[in-house]
């Protein structure tokens, strides 16, 4: 149900709002209720462009800037960056920065994945900087600025674009991205449906639960400026389906973080081979072949015969 929606992280990169724009937030996806924490303030540069957000196995909160090409962890409790930790992205298309509208994901195993729009590709990072394509260039084949991996192994989710810098329909769809043969193509799943309304970029994320979240950004529809509230949605990933959850009261949200890599327990066998015997630290229990059971079956009932005759 929506009241058990948890709580997540994203970062006000398009509010148009001097005061909150490029701020780290909380936000309860059940009610849509927003807390500003602070800007993502590295040194004394802010950075300016964040639309990608993830949590890694450990925890820590990472974002992507798309204004400096720079990786770094992120203080949930203040936003802060510190610029030691950040780690430079060379290689994008666009070496000033912009145009990517990086999505961010971590998997069960720390594999760090990102998308990037303007090159329609998937990407697997190294927390050095270093980037190694996935498949081929351009093979994303969508605009897809958001990306959530769930399980173990991973399997790859993305957020297609709603629209085109020129306000017509771009892909808002739901996708899986092809991991398993390494192709790195999207495959559409489905359109996200007629409850969700128009927005631009967007966030996607799973819950510890392995539920999917995304928030969408909704400050410029059809080319002009509305400056309506983000959506949050639960999209279902069988259909591509989403349920509109809530609305924030903040705008401009184009990320989402609610937690950790969920699902990467591996199913265990369901009968284990026995232990080896003398290397076992447990105990081998001896067991009766067939005719050793039905020999003990006719001792107990000679056994049996004679104590009766006994008390007769």
């Amino acid at each position: 149900s929506a009241n058990a929606a948890p709580m997540a992280y994203s970062v006000s990169s398009d509010s148009g709002n001097a005061a909150s724009e490029d701020s780290l937030y909380s936000i309860d996806l059940a009610t849509g209720s927003n807390q500003l924490i602070g800007k993502l303030i590295s040194g004394t540069q802010t950075r300016l462009d964040t639309e990608g957000l993830a949590f890694a196995p450990d925890g820590t909160l990472w974002g992507v800037d798309d204004d400096s090409l720079t990786l770094f962890p992120i203080n949930t409790l203040s936003g802060s960056i510190r610029f030691q930790d950040e780690v430079p992205l060379p290689g994008f298309a666009n070496s000033t920065g912009g145009g990517n509208d990086f999505g961010l994901t971590f998997g069960c195993d720390a594999a760090l994945y990102v998308t990037s729009v303007r090159t329609q590709t998937l990407y697997q990072l190294s927390l050095t900087g270093s980037n190694q394509i996935i498949g081929s260039q351009g093979a994303l084949g969508e605009n897809i600025s958001a990306i959530a991996a769930i399980g173990n192994p991973t399997r790859l989710y993305g957020l297609g674009n709603g629209q085109f810098a020129n306000g017509s329909t771009d892909s808002p769809n739901l996708y899986r991205i092809d991991l398993e043969n390494g192709t790195g193509v999207a495959k559409l799943i489905g359109p996200l449906g007629p409850a969700v309304g128009d927005y631009n970029q967007g966030g996607l994320s799973f819950d510890a639960n392995g539920e999917l979240w995304a928030i969408t950004d909704r400050r410029l529809i059809n080319n002009t400026i509305a400056d309506l509230p983000s959506q949050i949605l639960k999209i279902n990933i069988d259909t591509g389906e989403a349920t509109v959850v809530s609305s924030t009261t903040e705008v401009g949200f184009e990320s989402l973080a609610v937690a950790a890599p969920a699902m990467c327990d591996t199913t265990p066998p369901v009968n284990p081979p026995p232990p080896a015997g003398g290397d076992s630290d447990l105990p081998v229990i001896p067991t009766l072949s067939g005719p050793g059971r039905w020999l003990t079956i006719l001792l107990l009932l000679l056994v049996g015969s004679i104590v009766l005759r006994k008390r007769a």
